[in-house]
């Protein structure tokens, strides 16, 4: 006898099983292709997220700070491990900071100090600038001195006053937390630069890297921030002109000023205590009730300070 035949619903609904699980297959395999491509989202251009280790430098080795550049003898890496066990360099320390908003905050960290590993990799006498970069691409650049100067935690910082000033050395902390001034809250996170403040005014917060993989130290010279304008120009004006003082690079800079004809320094007003993008409202201008001649310059980190410019107004 000849084999049963199969009735024609029983071949369709096999057919129709067969298919559906090759589409479920196919549809598996494209999603995994599409979850690998997208896990490295960006924004603007800048991937957001790693799909490689964390602590990843430019040299491509996980936990690892390479100090490089023509500034010093040697180009020198250390393992988390190694920075730690530096005992005569390491610091735990209060800081306080200014951010651009303006406001201020302390933080405590505990680590190593800059100056002590720039020596450990042989930094060069005409060495002149310095630029810690994060494994982000985010970086802080100084000029030598500004890392060399006296900073200071100044714990009445919130009264404005510089009494019980403690010097504080830059360090590369592995244990730090902001908002706090206990050294005990401190905890373990990826390196991050912290630094002291010169004077009260001094913003400090956006040179806090954090993911500190790199510091290249070069003899390129610095160069010199440019000087600052005004608006209107100097000369005759009507009681009650409001001055603008202004800058090319003004949110990386601040504008300090004097009204008395006397020179000023970074003790001295500022003209623009917040950057544009956050509190532009803080940035006003200079009223002009009598003759007045102002003095103003530009400071910032990366760069040395501008030259003096003096702007002499006489109300007619």
């Amino acid at each position: 006898m000849g084999e049963k035949a199969v009735p024609l619903t029983q071949r369709v609904l096999k057919t129709a099983g067969l298919i559906i699980l090759l589409v479920a297959l196919f549809s598996l395999l494209t999603g995994c292709q599409n979850q690998n491509k997208d896990a490295s989202p960006a924004v603007n251009g800048i991937a957001t997220e790693s799909t490689g280790p964390e602590n990843v430098n430019s040299g491509g080795e996980p936990d690892t700070l390479t100090i490089t550049g023509s500034g010093v003898e040697h180009e020198t890496r250390f393992t988390l491990d190694e920075l730690k066990s530096m005992e005569n360099a390491l610091s735990g320390a209060c800081y306080s900071a200014v951010n651009n908003w303006p406001s201020k905050k302390f933080i405590v960290g505990k680590g190593v100090k800059v100056s002590y590993l720039l020596q450990t990799a042989g930094i060069k006498e005409d060495a002149q600038t310095i630029i810690f970069r994060a494994a982000d691409g985010y970086k802080a650049v100084f000029t030598r001195e500004q890392l060399e100067e006296k900073r200071f935690y100044f714990p009445n910082l919130m009264k404005d006053s510089t009494e019980g000033a403690v010097e504080v050395p830059p360090i590369l902390a592995w244990e730090y937390k902001e908002d706090t001034r206990e050294i005990k809250d401190a905890v373990i996170d990826k390196l991050r630069l912290l630094l002291g403040q010169t004077t009260l005014n001094e913003v400090t917060t956006a040179a806090f890297v954090k993911g500190v993989t790199t510091i290249e130290v070069l003899t390129d010279p610095p160069g010199r921030w440019s000087t600052v304008r005004a608006e209107p120009a100097p000369g005759k004006v009507k009681p009650g002109t409001e001055v603008v003082l202004s800058h090319p690079e003004e949110d990386l800079v601040k504008i300090y000023y004097t009204l008395d004809g006397s020179e000023p320094d970074r003790q001295s007003l500022i003209y623009n205590p917040s950057t544009s993008y956050f509190r532009p409202e803080l940035n006003k201008p200079i009223t002009v009730e009598k003759t007045v001649t102002i003095k103003a310059f530009a400071a910032g980190f990366g760069k040395h300070d501008s030259q003096v410019a003096t702007f002499r107004y006489e109300c007619e």
